[in-house]
């Protein structure tokens, strides 16, 4: 199945070189949940990481992808 993987801000250097943008489709199996398509990138898999489905947040590694799904991953800011 096809997803978009957008990489934000540092983790934008995680894409393959000769990528236009931020933003890559790949094919990925049925099933795929967030950690796989992550670790295919190198992102980190912990709390300095925040992702987004189809713009919603807060979702666990875990999450199983559906065709056509947008993940976006960029660095968690801590502010106060």
């Amino acid at each position: 199945m096809r997803i978009k993987v957008k990489l934000i801000a540092t983790y934008r250097k995680l894409l393959p070189e000769g990528t236009k943008g931020n933003k890559i489709e790949i094919d990925v199996p049925a099933g795929a949940t967030i950690e796989d398509v992550l670790n295919q990138f190198g992102v980190p898999l912990d709390d300095s990481t925040a992702v987004a489905v189809n713009g919603l947040t807060t979702l666990p590694f875990s999450t199983v992808l559906e065709e056509g799904d947008e993940l976006a991953a960029f660095n968690a800011v801590a502010g106060g």
